[in-house]
């Protein structure tokens, strides 16, 4: 499966990523980063079957939503291709 990312969660991870660097030590913002790529690699080659968001402003646009720690990846999945659309802070979707 082929995994794209959208310029919004490309520029999202890369915000965190230097906030994270900036607050911890030299490092942390990349590792930050690498777990989180490496979980949505592990969710695109997963055969599970991805409900549309329960957030409605994610569920508009049909957007499947999976949670990792603090955070939430939004997503749309096709025959082969997995495409990550933004990456959200879950308190800010509540």
């Amino acid at each position: 499966m082929i995994i794209v990312y959208s310029p919004r969660a490309r520029k999202a991870i890369a915000k965190v990523a230097n906030y994270i660097e900036g607050i911890n030590t030299k490092g942390s913002g990349n590792r930050w980063a690498e777990k989180l790529i490496s979980r949505i690699e592990l969710l695109a080659n997963s055969k599970a079957k991805f409900a549309i968001c329960n957030h409605s402003s994610l569920a508009k646009f049909n957007y499947s939503c999976y949670t990792y720690k603090d955070w939430v990846i939004v997503f749309r999945v096709t025959e082969n291709e997995f495409e990550v659309c933004r990456i959200v802070l879950g308190s800010l979707l509540a």
